[in-house]
């Protein structure tokens, strides 16, 4: 600060005079006051015993109407009451002192008659019983109205950072919000900011720490629009602004002759600014922003410097050293694009410099070419001697070409690969340079770029394939029919058998057994190794035929046979039979080509029958069941039945010999003893409907002709 600078006390006066002629803020809120910044933890130890709470501060700007002082309320961020602003002859004593420790030009001054003007920045101090020396108002360098909250609450209004005693380089703390609100009563106005704990910064520029550590943490609140907060600490100072000048600029080495663009930013209560120095030309010497051109004897280095003027007349300077790097600038900037195609030109034109000379011999500025190369202009000034280079390239008309295989075999993928351009459009509609197609055929592409398209043709013929062939023995009879099967030896190949009743194998050879009907047989030969032939298969028609077995089947009545009657009467049930042969084990050589015959048995034994059953194409089935001839009571229980509705079996019943018994009684009982049928005749049968799959306990009690009773218990078996 210059030191002609008159004291604070002698120049109030001019201050108060130039704030009531109008001279403040440039921007003026719309709404009735912004929040600017708030001093959230301040110090206090400059004064013994005195408290944080007594020395917080917070700063705003009123907007287009004067606000009475006695209608502004505060609501603190922490739950302290508001106990109401004061102006008194203690705030005016407290002013005074303040005004006193600023060693800058600026200044604080009380609401007149209790009003601030429209448009004014306001500091509000927590407490009336303030420690003055706490934060210091030395390098305030504008003028503020200042107001106090009347003394009676010590403890803090914003409230401290919670990231814990131990310093980190980001914050450690649980998220907490505060809000400060500030409002004007009489017309429901109001602003307010609200700020995370944690974010608040210590003097080291980190998080946490001790409380001395923190001391000065504050944040700053932009305006208009969206409030943007920024958390700083600038130690034990009061929420003022500080004046500074400063170029941001950070310019590297310069040709001789070229320009910078060069940025400076002020804080504080500025007036003006200005940029001197060096021996080039500024494109603007006022205002923060201006492009810088170096002069004819600037061939090193030059020096500049950017100087803001205070409201007090103070001025501050900053400065930048710009290096030249001592040769001229020549640029070579073609006029068009330098890729062309076949009979284009473009100009090429150097600028930078006085003098040119071209790689090709000319001496112009500007020349014009149509020929593929690397063109080189060289420059000429005070600073020394510098080249430039640019490359022109000449594209001909594409020519298209497309490689693949000369043969495929069916359904072989195929890799094609067409060149010649940047672009490819397939007549399978492929857009890539490469293509996978399945061979053979035939396929076309179109190759274009900037300088036009051309079009190739691949034809991928069709490769040599194998001859498969086979023999095949026993190749009709009776199902199964197994039948066996010889492939040619063709080399290196692999053999795959397919039947079509499902049956697969592998091999030279290969044996299958096949179920009734015709049958297809299928040979596929894929060559391996180096043999470059193709698979082929081979298939033979309806080969195998393999004939329908006969069913043998049948049923004796009666069903109980006892020697007082032993005729008995052999039904045969079979199908697909032309043949029979009964085998009655009565005697020797006892047999029957009858279809149903009938036979006579003399004595009392059981014999194991068997009919033979054959086809006219003489495949045979048998089926055998024992009769057994019994003494003259007799009854027939079978010990299973399958209810299937095939005809056979499909119901139980008892079947004695007796043909009309006085007496006869049928139950059948479930596992747990419950009667689930009664039969009272020998034609009585239980179908088992809904009934499951098991075994059931029957009980039969009946007289014969004679009129003797008997008893039988047995078990059956329900199959479905």
């Amino acid at each position: 600060m210059k030191s002609s600078i008159p004291s604070p006390i002698t120049r109030a006066p001019a201050l108060v005079a130039l704030l009531w002629a109008g001279v403040g803020n440039a921007q003026i809120p719309a709404k009735c006051l912004e929040l600017e910044s708030v001093l959230v933890d301040a110090c206090q130890s400059a004064c013994a015993g005195a408290q944080e709470g007594e020395n917080e501060m917070f700063r705003f700007i009123t907007g287009p109407d004067p606000i009475a002082l006695s209608d502004i309320e505060v609501q603190w961020a922490t739950p302290n009451a508001f106990l109401g602003w004061v102006q008194n002859a203690t705030t005016a004593s407290l002013t005074g002192q303040l005004n006193a420790t600023i060693t800058n030009c600026g200044w604080l001054i009380e609401p007149p008659g209790g009003i601030i003007p429209a448009g004014k920045r306001v500091l509000g101090i927590t407490s009336t019983d303030m420690c003055v020396a706490g934060n210091s108002f030395a390098d305030l360098s504008d003028t503020l109205y200042v107001i106090f909250q009347e003394a009676g609450n010590t403890f803090g209004h914003f409230k401290n950072t919670n990231n814990g005693s131990g310093v980190s380089n980001t914050p450690s703390g649980t998220q907490s919000f505060r809000t400060f609100i500030l409002y004007v009563v009489s017309i429901q106005c109001s602003d307010s900011v609200t700020y995370n704990l944690p974010q608040l910064v210590n003097q080291l520029g980190t998080y946490g720490g001790s409380s001395p550590q923190n001391d000065g943490s504050g944040l700053a609140i932009s305006w208009p629009g969206t409030p943007v907060l920024d958390y700083f600490n600038d130690g034990c100072q009061a929420p003022v602004t500080q004046f500074s000048a400063t170029i941001t600029s950070d310019v590297e080495p310069m040709p001789c002759g070229a320009s910078a663009l060069l940025n400076a930013v002020t804080v504080g209560n500025v007036t003006s600014s200005y940029w001197s120095g060096g021996s080039g030309t500024f494109s603007n010497t006022s205002g923060t922003t201006t492009t810088y051109t170096l002069g004819p004897t600037e061939t090193t280095s030059t020096l500049l410097y950017f100087c803001a003027v205070s409201a007090c007349g103070d001025t501050v300077c900053d400065q930048i050293q710009l290096w030249v790097q001592g040769t001229p600038n020549v640029v070579i900037t073609p006029d068009g694009p330098t890729s062309l195609c076949s009979g284009s030109t473009v100009d090429l034109v150097a600028s930078g410099a006085s003098a040119y000379t071209w790689n090709t011999g000319a001496q112009t500025a500007v020349i014009t070419v149509d020929t593929t190369g690397e063109y080189i202009v060289t420059a000429s000034s005070s600073c020394g001697e510098v080249s430039d280079t640019i490359a022109v390239s000449i594209t001909d008309t594409p020519i298209a070409s497309v490689e693949g295989p000369a043969t495929a075999c069916p359904a072989q993928v195929v890799h094609l690969i067409a060149s010649g351009g940047s672009s490819y459009a397939w007549s399978t509609g492929g857009t890539t340079a490469e293509l996978d197609v399945t061979g053979p055929g035939t396929w076309t592409v179109t190759v274009s770029d900037v300088c036009g398209s051309d079009d190739a043709t691949i034809t991928v013929l069709p490769g040599e394939q194998v001859q498969p062939t086979f023999t095949a023995a026993d190749t009709e009879g009776c199902a199964p029919q197994c039948a066996t099967f010889q492939a040619q030896d063709l080399g290196d190949v692999d053999y795959a058998w397919n039947f079509s009743d499902g049956g697969l194998a592998t091999g030279a050879s290969a044996s299958h057994c096949f179920s009734v009907g015709d049958h297809d047989v299928t040979l596929t030969v894929s060559p391996l190794g180096n043999d470059t032939r193709c698979p082929a298969t081979v298939v033979q028609a309806g080969l195998i035929h393999a004939w329908p077995l006969p069913e043998a089947r049948f049923s004796i009545e009666p069903r109980a046979v006892t020697i007082e009657d032993p005729m008995v009467l052999f039904n045969n049930g079979s199908s697909g039979a032309s043949i029979w042969l009964w085998h009655f084990d009565a005697f020797d050589d006892s047999t029957s080509t009858e279809r149903s015959p009938v036979m006579r048995y003399d004595a009392v034994d059981c014999y194991n029958i068997t009919l033979e059953a054959t086809s006219d194409l003489g495949c045979t089935d048998s089926a055998t069941t024992v009769l057994c001839v019994e003494e003259p009571f007799a009854v027939y229980i079978p010990n299973a039945f399958t209810p299937n509705n095939d005809g056979i079996n499909d119901s139980f019943r008892a079947t004695p010999t007796t043909r009309d018994p006085k007496v006869f009684q049928l139950d059948l009982y479930d596992r747990w003893g419950t009667v689930i049928f009664s039969g009272s005749s020998p034609q009585s049968a239980w179908s088992g409907d809904g009934f499951p799959d098991g075994i059931y306990v029957w009980k039969l009690r009946m007289q014969d002709t004679d009129g003797k009773l008997h008893e039988r218990v047995g078990h059956v078996a329900l199959i479905r």
